[in-house]
């Protein structure tokens, strides 16, 4: 099998937009984004098959439609320049996603005046939140706390864990002061980089420009050891230099890109004041695969798939509903783990998902979500009920009693929590009385 850049050498098919087309009629795919962001007038249409970020055949296909529609034109010339590179004297380096490229910041000193020990926060998470905060613009998946090539699940696991803990609507109703704005700043971009981490082609393109980000500093090895690699390390710059510059786009066609990026950006504008959140997302995403590097375009995207996944949650809430047999249980149950991805900090999901653990026996998932349902809200009886039958299918009947007497103490007219109390008030009297075990 040939390499790209040998396919490259060999083919002489030069797919390039045609001038003067309008992106902002058409609806594409982010797959289908990113492909058209990677034909530059200059990479080799078998090129294209391998670094196009859709299976082979789905390139051509599409590549073939778009010059039926008149969108690519197709240049028969040769495949290297007559210096022996795809370079040009206007060629520029690609762009390079500045938040998404360099080594993590160090972390900013905490600033001891924005502490105060009044709010209904924890000293510890009051730093944390403004750790937080003070590196936003660190790399994607530094900030997520994941290794460069981790995988979906992790990056998954790594956002619900920091949305656990940031999501602005796990505060309602507490004093939180000036970490509010904070709080949803932090979310924003937790999302972002969720979102566009977990998308293929947009993680393909952070990942394409932190390949054109300059390396850290590595320390200083011994002139032995420096001087037996100083040879393998030179010859493997020199390909990866080779192969950046025979791919290196010119200034005209980055202009070209920004300049369609910056059509759908405006579609996504348009499509958020009309409240299509679906729409301006996609739109926002394919802004970003033209032009990675512009920082108002990730900033509208944390914006609006924030909106996406509230809808994403009721959709999946409202699936959720209804009465369930055994089977359908567990894929309720599916259904609110994965709703609570997008809302972890909503007690009546919370709560929900809580009863239903409950019920297919799932004790420690159903009293992490009932203690998260009275933690957000703790003025709330029913949730506290919820809690208290958690607690009593664990064995744990002191802690259930004390849950039902404050669910009393917020709720006196509560009938439901005070028929609990008495029926293990009774339960505990039988126990006392045959002089049997707790």
């Amino acid at each position: 099998m040939h390499s790209a850049q040998e396919a490259g050498e060999q083919d002489r098919r030069i797919p390039r937009l045609a001038p003067g087309w309008d992106p902002s009629g058409r609806v594409l795919s982010p797959a289908e984004g990113f492909l058209l962001s990677r034909i530059d007038g200059r990479t080799p249409w078998s090129v294209l098959l391998h670094i196009g970020g859709l299976p082979p055949e789905e390139i051509e296909s599409c590549l073939k439609r778009w010059m039926e529609e008149g969108i690519v034109l197709l240049t028969e010339v040769g495949a290297l320049g007559d210096d022996g590179t795809q370079d040009g004297p206007n060629s520029s380096p690609a762009p390079v996603d500045v938040a998404s490229t360099g080594e993590a910041n160090a972390s900013a000193a905490v600033p001891e005046d924005a502490i105060d020990p009044e709010l209904d926060l924890s000293v510890d998470l009051q730093r944390r939140i403004l750790d937080l905060e003070a590196n936003l613009e660190q790399p994607y998946h530094a900030l997520l706390g994941v290794d460069r090539n981790a995988d979906g699940r992790a990056i998954k696991r790594a956002y619900f864990e920091l949305s656990r803990q940031f999501h602005p609507d796990r505060y309602f109703r507490r004093r939180i002061g000036d970490y509010g704005p904070r709080l949803e700043r932090i979310f924003k971009k937790v999302v972002e980089a969720y979102e566009l981490l977990s998308d293929p082609t947009t993680r393909a393109e952070i990942e394409r420009s932190l390949q054109h980000a300059p390396p850290p500093p590595k320390p200083e090895a011994s002139p032995e050891a420096g001087a037996a690699s100083k040879p393998q390390q030179s010859a493997r710059r020199q390909r990866l230099e080779r192969l950046r510059r025979q791919f290196r786009i010119p200034e005209e066609v980055l202009a070209e890109r920004r300049f369609k990026a910056r059509q759908f950006f405006e579609s996504a504008m348009v499509s958020k004041k009309k409240e299509r959140w679906l729409e301006a997302a996609a739109s926002v995403r394919l802004a970003i695969a033209f032009d990675p590097g512009c920082d108002e375009y990730r900033k509208g995207f944390g914006e609006v798939q924030a909106r996406v996944h509230q809808l994403r949650a009721a959709d999946l809430l409202e699936q959720a509903k209804g009465a369930w047999d055994d089977s359908a249980r567990q894929e309720a149950m599916q259904l609110y783990e994965e709703a609570l991805h997008y809302r972890p900090g909503d007690p009546e999901v919370n709560d929900r998902a809580a009863q239903l653990a409950l019920e297919i026996h799932e004790l420690d998932r159903a009293r992490e979500y009932a203690e998260t349902a009275c933690e957000v809200e703790p003025e709330v009886a029913g949730y506290r009920v919820t809690l208290a039958r958690v607690y009593g299918q664990q064995g744990l009947r002191d802690k259930a009693k004390a849950a039902l007497e404050e669910a009393i103490r917020l709720d006196p007219d509560d009938s439901q929590a005070r028929v609990e109390l008495e029926s293990m008030q009774r339960r505990g009297r039988r126990v006392r009385g045959t002089g049997g075990m707790r």
